[in-house]
């Protein structure tokens, strides 16, 4: 049986899929557990999603769809983000993925060669650095301290990006902590390169 590929080395189950997992066996014991590891709805999903997924499969709707998502779906997508967000972006930049995890994965392992740099605000998303680390690239962690409800500093910022960064991985509002970005111009102090 083949081993694992050394990329694996040091990277471990994602503590929060641990806790899913623990969660899942308290429940099975009957216990009531309030799990606030994955970002799950406590609620099932409503009839009519599930109502239209069958008519759609029944339809015939069970094939692979473009890469990018259906043209239907990213228009909906589309629509969503006129209307509520105030975005307009054409369906060329509207790309539908299987999630968050699957996209950033791509978009890193698509962009980074070894030893480029990620910068994260930390505390972070938990998979964010091991994500870098199995495409090659070195987390970088930039502190966002409590007492400064957890917002990123832009001289911490600017002090952490070098040549060799080729990600900034911004989440808002940020997993775990819920802060959020003050929305103001940022000029960087020094060239890039």
């Amino acid at each position: 049986m083949p081993g694992f590929a050394d990329r694996l080395n040091g990277i471990g189950v994602s503590a929060s899929a641990a806790m899913t997992d623990k969660a899942r066996e308290l429940k099975a014991e009957d216990l009531k557990i309030v799990s606030l590891s994955s970002g799950e709805p406590d609620f099932p999903t409503p009839d009519r999603v599930v109502d239209a997924a069958i008519a759609a499969a029944r339809g015939g709707d069970t094939k692979y769809p473009p890469q990018d998502g259906k043209p239907a779906l990213k228009k909906a997508v589309q629509a969503k983000f006129l209307r509520e967000n105030h975005l307009d972006y054409a369906l060329d930049e509207i790309l539908v993925g299987n999630g968050a995890k699957q996209i950033i994965f791509g978009a890193i392992m698509a962009t980074c060669n070894a030893g480029d740099k990620v910068v994260l605000a930390s505390p972070y998303w938990i998979s964010y650095s091991d994500i870098a680390r199995l495409c090659g690239a070195k987390p970088v962690q930039v502190p966002c301290p409590a007492e400064d409800n957890f917002r990123l500093s832009a001289k911490a910022l600017d002090a952490a990006i070098t040549p060799k960064t080729k990600w900034l991985l911004l989440n808002f509002p940020n997993n775990p902590t819920g802060a959020a970005a003050r929305v103001r111009t940022w000029k960087r102090s020094r060239p890039f390169s």
